[in-house]
């Protein structure tokens, strides 16, 4: 009788803990049981209440009354199929409720089985997934908005992603397209590779000081491609942070603005021409009245005379004395016009000029006087042999100083002329230097360079020699200057600009 009694309570106490269970599982769980033919048989309140339905309108019914049309035909019929065959089926459902609304369940459809094995009710445990499906839906359109963010700047844009030292890790097609490197290429060098050596060096470091902080930086940059032309890109490099707040790597977006800036350039360039053609018609308008009112003045009082005069001998002679104004006249009209010229040829062609054989080319010309004055010619052109300039220009210019170097020659002395290069930076300086007569720079030194001005007696001097000299220099960007001493000597210095050797 006790073995009896300990029997029933042992069952007694299975029977509890299943009862718990099934509490436990019905607090917790959606509960749906159904025959072996779909049929709803039991639900539980948290049934109900997902689905909005009562249970009287649910029990009778099958699973169809919660059918959201979600899922298709193959998917249903796979369910049914693994379930049927007394296999458990897992999986999330979509559902709808009785007001439309939709929601999600984490799915879990166990089969009983009777002794034939064949299942003659399913129980389905279902739990409410719905704000983890909405998360990942909200999650996954804000992985399709960003790919298609990622699409666009990538379609429209050139980028590049460089690690925390600026190895290069990928670039997209039109990286390449306008680098003209191929990917390989590109994967695994820094940015020296299109570095153009056109910014400084204190510039490029201010960029990497800037983004090396975790701060985004932005310019605008020139670059160089592999066959060796140039392009501008407008540039913004976003620098990607770990926790500790350091980059890991670094984002360069860019767009192509080369045609802006050539653009700008051009501008640039016309307002600059603009500005020093107005500079020349200022100086030209000045020159003109200034060295052509006395001839003209001269002119139009012999004119005056001539019309009062009625002596025949005298209106011959005043007719004698308008004939050397006019001949005056003429050579200071050709030469403005030849100065004009000058400033005007914009697009004379430069070369590449042997000093050394260029001058002695002039010497040929000034051998007699050489020979006569004893003069003694000195050339150093070691330092910088060869001049990249025009040359009927750097012709014109040698001849000028060699001519006045011989004409003011001093009467006490052998003249001794040097002639001398030297680079200072990227610079090329041209001295003429002799022991000649010198000028008194205290009177002179604002004239020295004007048209029509000479500063000692010589029946060869015009005062056009200079004024040519320095128009010349002047058209090309260069410098001049002259140091002298009376009775001493004088030295002319030329600084000539944008060389290539």
């Amino acid at each position: 009788m006790a073995s009896k009694e300990l029997e029933e309570n042992e069952l007694l106490k299975k029977i509890k803990e299943i009862s718990d269970y099934k509490y436990a599982l019905d607090e917790a769980s959606i509960i749906a049981i159904t025959n072996q033919k779909g049929i709803i048989t039991h639900v539980n309140d948290n049934f109900c209440k997902i689905s909005k339905y009562s249970r009287e309108e649910l029990l009778g019914q099958d699973h169809r009354i919660i059918n959201s049309g979600h899922h298709s035909k193959d998917f249903i019929k796979e369910l049914w199929v693994t379930i049927a065959k007394g296999n458990v089926w897992k999986g999330e459902l979509r559902n709808k409720a009785k007001d439309g609304t939709s929601y999600w369940v984490d799915t879990t459809i166990v089969p009983f089985l009777n002794q034939e094995g064949k299942p003659y009710q399913y129980v389905a445990i279902r739990s409410d997934i719905t704000e983890r499906k909405k998360g990942d839906e909200e999650l996954l359109k804000k992985i399709k908005e960003i790919s298609d963010y990622k699409y666009a700047l990538d379609e429209a844009s050139i980028i590049a992603i460089t690690n925390q030292k600026g190895i290069i890790t990928h670039v997209n097609d039109n990286f390449c397209a306008i680098s003209k490197y191929s990917r390989e290429e590109l994967i695994g060098e820094d940015h020296r590779i299109i570095n153009s050596g056109f910014h400084p060096k204190e510039f490029i470091k201010e960029l990497w000081s800037t983004i090396a902080k975790g701060k985004v930086w932005k310019g605008e940059l020139r670059n160089k491609a592999k066959d060796g032309t140039w392009y501008w890109v407008d540039t913004t490099i976003v620098p990607f942070l770990n926790q500790e707040g350091k980059p890991y790597q670094y984002v360069a977006i860019r767009s192509d603005i080369t045609e802006r800036k050539k653009g700008e350039e051009l501008i640039k360039h016309m307002l600059t021409t603009t500005e020093y053609q107005n500079k020349q018609l200022v100086d030209f308008c000045n020159i003109v009245s200034h060295n052509l009112r006395a001839p003209l003045v001269n002119i139009s009082m012999l004119l005056n005379f001539l019309e009062e005069s009625q002596d025949e001998d005298d209106r011959l002679e005043l007719l004698n004395r308008i004939k050397p104004v006019v001949t005056h006249l003429n050579e200071i009209f050709n030469e403005l016009v030849e100065s004009l010229q000058v400033r005007q040829d914009s697009e004379i062609q430069s070369i590449n000029i042997d000093l050394k054989e260029c001058m002695e080319k002039i010497l040929i010309s000034y051998d007699a006087q050489i020979r006569a004055f004893n003069a003694t010619i000195v050339m150093d052109f070691n330092d910088v042999p060869v001049l990249y300039y025009p040359p009927k220009y750097i012709d014109s210019i040698l001849t000028n100083l060699i001519s006045n170097a011989l004409k003011y020659k001093s009467p006490d002395r052998n003249l001794i002329v040097e002639i001398k290069t030297i680079k200072i930076d990227k610079h090329i300086i041209l001295s003429v230097k002799d022991n000649g007569l010198g000028i008194d720079l205290e009177r002179h030194k604002d004239s020295i360079f004007k048209i029509r001005k000479v500063f000692h007696v010589h029946p060869d001097a015009k005062g056009f020699g200079l004024f040519m000299t320095k128009t010349q220099v002047d058209a090309m960007g260069g410098e001049i200057w002259v140091e002298s001493t009376p009775e001493v000597g004088s030295t002319f210095f030329i600084k000539f600009e944008n060389n290539k050797l």
